[in-house]
């Protein structure tokens, strides 16, 4: 057997401590603990609980790209499907049975754009009649 230095344990010994840490913060019973790990809490600027028509198309996609990279997304998913829950942005959707969701921004290739070198540019849809 191989002996560790001190600081080799001590990293060993730290990782075994968060690993139990992270696994305590997502049992799934009921606990919500997990959701101090979501990356939604240190977004405040996005809309997660506003109205659906106060949500736009690239707020929308603003916070399901966030989701979509988030470390506790099946938590959240699973909370939603047990929990019943109505309103709000959860697990990369708007749980609002009322909320329509906006056309998705995306890219068309520019006008006189070559084949060879194509230049592309964002479109964003824009609702209501003119």
């Amino acid at each position: 057997m191989t002996a560790l230095s001190r600081s080799a344990r001590w990293a060993a010994l730290e990782s075994v401590w968060c690993q139990a840490a992270d696994a305590a913060a997502r049992r799934p019973l009921g606990s919500v603990a997990w959701q101090a790990l979501g990356s939604c809490g240190a977004r405040t600027d996005l809309p997660w609980t506003s109205d659906p028509e106060d949500i736009g198309p690239w707020d929308a996609e603003s916070m399901r790209a966030l989701c979509r990279s988030c470390p506790v997304l099946a938590d959240c998913a699973a909370y939603v499907d047990t929990s019943g829950v109505s309103a709000g942005w959860w697990a990369g959707t708007n749980r609002d049975p009322a909320y329509a969701e906006p056309a998705r921004p995306g890219w068309v290739k520019a006008h006189g754009a070559s084949d060879g070198q194509p230049a592309w540019q964002g479109v964003l849809p824009f609702g209501g009649a003119a």
